[in-house]
């Protein structure tokens, strides 16, 4: 719990809660688009942010606050062919705004962020309300990168992994060219160490077959472990 104490800075916390959202589906359809909606955010973040220790704090700048008239006309044509006008009468709420993350352990840790309110409705109050719900919606979206997809979460975490694990082998692979280099090259200059050379390198990969290593820090451990044991300088 956030009241022992959690022994992580502000940076620390931050990371640690992105870490716990990565994907979320949306789960509303309003205006010709799905969305995900703040409750269902906030859900996912307010009960780690407790555990955390962490406070998020909106603030207006004072003396930004613009309230402006805005019409626009809609032009439907009704099932005769005919064309219908409609004009709406809305008001266009915006300021400057900032969000404020707090250590709670210790308060003095801060990160400001500055971000912008917009918001459109009949009324000035509304509009107001209606900002204020999507920039707190769109700043947690775009401040841990959280995707929204349509599909199950499930499979965009299984094509995220994917992507992942295609990307560590590939790393994997550069530092196993490496490593093999280095091995020919020590066998070649001490051919009467074959046998140790390989009996230490089965004790990091079955069969001492190094080229079926994926993993970027196993493969890098390998390698610094190989030059270390056998005294080789880089």
């Amino acid at each position: 719990m956030a009241d022992k104490g959690t022994g992580m800075n502000l940076y620390q916390k931050l990371a640690s809660l992105r870490k716990k959202v990565v994907v979320l589906q949306k789960n509303k359809q309003g205006y010709g688009y799905k969305y995900v909606t703040e409750d269902e955010i906030l859900s996912k973040i307010t009960g780690d942010m407790d555990k955390l220790g962490l406070s998020l704090i909106p603030n207006i700048q004072p003396g930004t606050t613009t309230v402006t008239p805005y019409s626009y006309t809609e032009t439907k044509v009704s099932a005769k062919g005919v064309p219908i006008s409609k004009t709406t009468n809305d008001v266009v709420v915006t300021a400057d705004m900032s969000w404020t993350w707090v250590n709670n352990e210790n308060p003095e840790e801060r990160i400001v962020v500055p971000w912008t309110l917009v918001g459109q409705q009949a009324e000035a109050s509304q509009a107001f309300g209606s900002g204020l719900t999507y920039s707190s919606r769109y700043f947690l979206l775009k401040y841990f990168n959280i995707a929204t997809t349509d599909e199950d979460p499930d499979n965009f975490r299984a094509k995220q992994k994917e992507v992942e694990e295609a990307e560590d082998k590939e790393v994997a692979e550069a530092i196993v060219a490496d490593l093999d280099k280095t091995v020919r090259a020590y066998i070649a200059a001490h051919s009467g160490k074959s046998a140790d050379v390989k009996k230490f390198i089965s004790g990091y990969v079955k069969g001492g077959n190094y080229f079926s290593i994926t993993k970027p820090d196993v493969a890098a451990r390998l390698l610094e472990d190989f030059r270390t044991n056998f005294d080789i300088k880089e």
